[in-house]
């Protein structure tokens, strides 16, 4: 909602009986978003905690993709992602540390085939869509730039970009860990061609 996406809420009781009521003024900027508030109950009807977990099966259909970045043992997230499993939807988790109660739930899925996801390529990558690009900035970038398809040494390009060679070497590194640039004998480097911002 704050970046202007459209958020769909599934609620367990009647459109006119949002809970907790403090959710109402929530309701109230879904809506006014464009967003949409989904119930398959009579209007006026009670919230009945027996609801939540019939309602994950709706959450999990209207996904493309079910992500999970905490889960309790036998929380709702947990049983919205078997659904979509059941579903036929891909699930994707985020690993969390084994002695954390949250992770337990995420970790268990991981175990039993969910997707690992540790960046948002990663999500791109199950939905499908084309490959996020890369993007170099700052003081990156104007390393990246200086170099090219000649092997240079670290004294050449820290001269031309006016830095210090520590600080010319440090950016090298970085650059060569994501795949931007290549080490060469002799102390130099030669720029990887990759499609960027």
């Amino acid at each position: 909602m704050q970046n202007e996406g459209k958020t769909i809420a599934v609620i367990a009781s009647g459109l006119n009986k949002i809970y907790p009521s403090e959710n109402k003024i929530l309701a109230e900027k879904i809506i006014q978003n464009n967003g949409l508030i989904i119930s398959e109950w009579e209007q006026n009807e009670d919230v009945e905690m027996s609801r939540f977990p019939k309602r994950n099966r709706i959450i999990s259909g209207l996904a493309d993709l079910i992500l999970v970045i905490e889960a309790k043992y036998r929380s709702g997230s947990t049983i919205t992602a078997r659904y979509g499993l059941k579903q036929k939807k891909e699930v994707a988790c985020i690993p969390g540390n084994i002695n954390q109660k949250n992770s337990y739930g995420t970790n268990r899925l991981l175990q039993e085939g969910a997707n690992l996801v540790m960046s948002t390529q990663d999500i791109l990558d199950l939905l499908g869509n084309e490959e996020e690009k890369p993007q170099i900035e700052g003081r990156f970038k104007e390393v990246y730039e200086n170099l090219c398809a000649l092997p240079q040494t670290v004294d050449e390009i820290a001269k031309r970009v006016n830095k210090k060679i520590s600080e010319v070497n440090e950016i090298l590194f970085m650059l060569e860990v994501d795949g931007f640039a290549e080490s060469l004998p002799g102390d130099k480097y030669i720029r990887c061609m990759k499609d960027i911002y």
